[in-house]
Order: C-alpha cells, then structure tokens, then sequence
C-alpha cells in the first residue's frame, strides 16, 4: 500500500477537546490525538455519524485540562472512518497557517513522547 501523506506523522496520545465549527459556542468534547505532522492531524472521538463530518471545520484544543498553555489547531475534516473500539479516527488538514503557527506544529509533532498524558 502506498503512503498517501505528503509529510509523516508522528504517533502521539494527547487527552485533547474538540468542537466542530457551527456548533454552539462552548460545546468542547473530549478527543484524543492520535498522530500529528505540520500539516495535519488524526484524533479519535465517539460521534454517531461519520458520513456527516467530512468536509467539516474543527477546532482541537491541546490540552483538555485547560492548562496555562494552550494550543488551539484548526483544520478541514478529510476522512472519518470507524475504529475497532468503536470510536471513529477522524484525519484533519490544517487549513491556512501561517509561517508561525507551521513551526508550532513541526515542534509538537517531534515533541509526541514528552506530551503524552498518563
């Protein structure tokens, strides 16, 4: 098979919250980050419709827990599939960012080991 991505992603495991663009203010969901790379992202999340969320905006929040330090990605929902626990693993590309906020990224994404919640 081969490999679709333009740029590895690093494996992750981040606690994370989600909300979908459009959906009331204030509804973050609980996530979790699976992979990252400087130009996407994959989180798993329980939501009783995959088909409806391709081609959607969502923002993802590192940390969940609302630590001091926050960082918020936003990105275009490519793919939803389910996963074999039942959560569906959802493949988001980020959608223009700046030069900045790529650094940020490319950082995160060779950063995965120290980042993981226990």
């Amino acid at each position: 098979m081969e490999n679709r991505r333009r740029v590895h992603r690093q494996p992750a495991g981040w606690a994370a919250s989600y909300r979908l663009v459009g959906n009331p203010v204030g509804e973050w969901r609980d996530c979790r980050v699976v992979d990252i790379s400087m130009l996407g992202v994959g989180i798993t999340f329980d939501h009783p419709n995959p088909a409806e969320l391709s081609g959607r905006v969502i923002s993802v929040n590192l940390p969940a827990d609302g630590s001091c330090v926050n960082v918020r990605l936003e990105g275009e929902i490519k793919n939803a599939v389910a996963t074999m626990s039942r959560d569906l693993r959802v493949g988001i590309e980020f959608i223009g960012l700046s030069e900045t906020e790529q650094a940020i990224t490319a950082v995160l994404s060779v950063m995965s080991d120290v980042l993981v919640n226990a």
